[in-house]
């Protein structure tokens, strides 16, 4: 229950003089999140013994990796375990390595204490003790500051300022990232005692409002893969244009295409002066035998990215993820999301129990995740499905955009029956990349589009209506918001045991993927950009007729679709072009609840960390 200020103040008095002095300990965080600390003021006071999403003080998780130190140790000697990779960052031990990622704490000067006056300043709990950590200013630089550390008077008398920043996120079991400070002064006879609460900032994932800083994707090597080193010099050509410009950063360390699939980008934010102070924090998917994700803590962590593994998952896809994506904020029917919900998808009957990933992001809480069906799918990840894009003029800020199966059969039944069945089904020639023999189907429309094509289609459609229902019931995104895009899916694709994809998805005769490569498995890049995997359907009076009617769906909601070659690289792997890249981008607002404007230092007497 929030306490008003007179009852808290109540409250504070009643712990802080048990001799009736004048003088008492006071110790303040930002706890009303507008970037200062207001020690003259009451400002921050009212929510000082708050420690929800919605109001209190908040700190950062300090595990960054500045100037690579743990990456080059990694790198240095033997290949250490997983969870010893995860353990090393900038919070690991005692050392303050990155003091901007440091949450400010200050005590109230008591000018009236004697010469013989002390105090402590304290981490009550011992959960929050292992894993938080306050530092004074020495003149050494910052210093770690034990709970039986002695505060003299002189420092007393002037108010202290200190920083507190956390060894790790919030987890699905252990610490949930609430800390609560205790400020003691003993003055003679006389003692005052003080507290107040803060909680680590959760970890959220990005979403598609926010615009990007930096595309990822695995590098390829022209003897060994030459298709996915294709891919990468169309990427790279195309992320260089003057307007997308946008720079790309290649895993070099791994055959391992799926991009996607074995990192989520993401980040953790506090209120700063001048504005949220941010973290990059890479989250590591669950699988662990999926060497690839070890990238993430050798070579993609650096000053002011970390980066985070949670074990426990298994290599089914069901744990990549790829299988993790955000719906962007909302506010919906007593639910608000301001930084976004993330969405799963579930494989029920295969596997059943949610993805790993789902319990350490519901530990976050803000983002509470939202389970979609996903068990249709061969993969089954919710990216093969949905996907949301800015929209000006929507209620929301974005639209919906889902996959409409039955929509991309009538457009080969319209072919037929405007007399080009016997046009070839693809038109992606075969043999156009060197030492690469060519799979693409050398089929016409009349021989593709068979009874069980399209039964199956209608029974994939409806499994993707009652996703469309549990996202309108849950957002209450209107129907012409939602776009429909036309894409056909098959039955019976196989992989080799390397994809290690669970046998009863592998060769299934009831599981789906795309046909043609998948034009909603692409990359939001801007507001006006759309990357899509090349759908290469066939040419009707000059034209490819799946292109027409990506661009159409796409034109709607103002976006040029730029196309790239995915065929080789990622179609046949089950995946497209989403899959194969991930993006980091920045967070354009921030997730709590900004009660008031920022003040100057002079009003709040903000320490500078």
């Amino acid at each position: 229950m929030k306490l008003s200020i007179v009852s808290q103040n109540l409250v504070l008095g009643l712990l802080s003089c048990r001799s009736g002095s004048a003088w008492k300990a006071d110790i303040r965080a930002d706890s009303n999140r507008d970037g200062l600390i207001d020690i003259k003021g009451d400002g921050d006071l009212q929510d000082k013994l708050e420690w929800s999403d919605k109001a209190g003080a908040i700190f950062l998780s300090n595990i960054g990796d500045t100037d690579r130190r743990c990456s080059k140790i990694a790198l240095a000697g033997p290949p250490p375990s997983d969870e010893a990779l995860a353990a090393c960052n900038d919070a690991s031990d005692d050392i303050q390595r990155s003091p901007r990622y440091m949450a400010p704490l200050m005590t109230v000067p008591i000018p009236s204490l004697g010469d013989g006056a002390w105090g402590y300043v304290r981490i009550f709990q011992e959960i929050a003790r292992k894993n938080a950590r306050i530092f004074r200013q020495e003149p050494s630089g910052w210093v770690l500051t034990t709970n039986d550390y002695r505060f003299s008077a002189n420092r007393l008398r002037e108010g202290l300022h200190l920083g507190i920043d956390a060894r790790d996120t919030r987890r699905p079991s252990g610490w949930d990232g609430r800390a609560e400070i205790h400020f003691d002064v003993q003055n003679g006879l006389e003692e005052s005692h003080d507290v107040v609460r803060l909680r680590v900032a959760p970890l959220l994932a990005y979403h598609h409002l926010m615009p990007v800083s930096e595309v990822l994707a695995t590098n390829g090597n022209e003897s060994m893969t030459p298709c996915q080193a294709r891919f990468v010099s169309d990427l790279r050509d195309i992320l260089d244009r003057p307007s997308i410009n946008k720079p790309l950063w290649l895993f070099n360390h791994s055959d391992d295409v799926w991009a996607q699939d074995f990192v989520e980008p993401g980040y953790t934010s506090m209120p700063g002066p001048s504005g949220p102070i941010t973290l990059q924090v890479m989250i590591r998917s669950s699988q662990g035998s999926r060497i690839a994700g070890r990238q993430v803590f050798e070579y993609l962590r650096k000053t002011g990215r970390g980066a985070v593994y949670s074990t426990g998952g298994t290599r089914d896809e069901v744990d990549s993820t790829g299988n993790l994506e955000t719906i962007p904020p909302y506010e919906y029917n007593g639910n608000h999301f301001p930084a976004g919900r993330v969405i799963d998808g579930s494989h029920n009957e295969s596997y059943p129990s949610f993805p790993h990933i789902h319990d350490y992001m519901r530990a976050q809480e803000l983002q509470s995740p939202l389970i979609l069906d996903t068990d249709w799918l061969a993969v089954g990840h919710v990216d093969e499905m949905v996907q949301f894009l800015p929209a000006a003029g929507t209620q929301h800020g974005w639209a919906l955009y889902i996959a409409d199966p039955m929509g991309g059969i009538e457009i080969l039944q319209q072919a037929i029956k405007d007399g080009h069945g016997n046009e070839p089904a693809f038109s992606r020639p075969n043999g156009t990349i060197p030492r690469i023999a060519g799979d693409v189907p050398g089929i016409s429309i009349n021989e593709m589009l068979t009874d069980k094509l399209i039964a199956d289609n209608e029974r994939f459609a409806k499994r993707v209506d009652a996703v469309q229902a549990v996202l309108q019931r849950e957002t209450g995104i209107k129907n012409d918001e939602i776009y429909q895009v036309p894409m056909i899916f098959t039955t019976g694709v196989c992989w080799d045991e390397a994809e290690e994809v669970s046998p009863e998805r592998n060769c299934s005769t009831k599981h789906a993927a795309a046909l043609y490569p998948g034009v909603l498995n692409g990359v939001v890049l801007s507001d006006s950009k759309y990357l899509s995997p090349n759908p290469w359907g066939p040419i009707i009076n000059k034209v490819d007729v799946m292109k027409v009617a990506t661009d159409n769906v796409y034109g709607q909601a103002g976006f040029e679709v730029i196309y790239i070659d995915d065929w080789y690289s990622h179609h046949e792997g089950g995946g497209e072009v989403h899959c194969g890249t991930n993006t980091i981008r920045d967070p354009t607002r921030p997730w709590w609840d900004v009660k008031s404007p920022p003040r100057t230092g002079e009003d709040g007497g903000r320490i500078e960390l």
